[in-house]
């Protein structure tokens, strides 16, 4: 028997401004995104799971960097930076014996709860933006498979709140992030491949 969570580790008003002013970046400089995200109090994430923060929490996921609210951030120099900020759950299987979240730093799961409250979370984020940015440049919805990237195409990167599968999990659990993406690198990822880059980047 399971049992139904979702996590949340909040989008506050100054990390969304802290995401909008690196998009104003070359997200390929790997040394300039490094220097911002250090010297807004990001921690590396290597360095920050070994220390006393993290020696209770059964399992932390890999990273780049761990912002200040204690999102696990990739952002290797590939021209994206992603940001994980709800994930939608079940734990009681082989898949997932423990809710990790729940004694994760900066992170939060809250029992019984799921899609509603899962929804809710990634439309504070949409909406947060939007305050920001104006309305977004495309909403796309996938009903069927519980998907949706909402985006904004800015100078040189997207920005991107996006829902959908979770890949570690191997698509069991869903998960709600911030993605940057540049709109020039070669090869860059962007989810849902190729068409979404030629829609939202060119």
């Amino acid at each position: 028997m399971s049992d139904e969570r979702v996590a949340l580790c909040p989008v506050t008003p100054d990390l969304a401004d802290q995401l909008i002013g690196l998009t104003e970046l070359d997200l390929t400089d790997d040394e300039a995104v490094t220097a911002r995200l250090l010297g807004l109090g990001w921690r590396d994430w290597l360095e920050a799971v070994r220390g006393p923060d993290y020696e209770k929490t059964p399992d932390v996921p890999e990273a780049n960097f761990i912002s200040p609210q204690g999102h696990f951030v990739t952002c290797d120099g590939d021209g994206s930076l992603c940001l994980p900020f709800s994930y939608l759950y079940w734990i009681g299987d082989d898949l997932l014996e423990e809710d990790c979240w729940a004694r994760t730093p900066g992170w939060a799961s809250e029992e019984g709860a799921w899609r509603p409250e899962f929804d809710a979370h990634f439309d504070t984020v949409v909406q947060r933006f939007t305050d920001r940015l104006g309305l977004p440049d495309y909403d796309i919805r996938q009903p069927k498979y519980h998907s949706r990237y909402v985006s904004w195409r800015l100078e040189h990167n997207v920005l991107i709140v996006g829902q959908g599968d979770e890949p570690l999990s191997y698509h069991q659990f869903e998960d709600a992030h911030v993605h940057l993406v540049s709109r020039t690198a070669e090869d860059v990822p962007f989810p849902d491949g190729p068409r979404m880059r030629a829609l939202l980047a060119s």
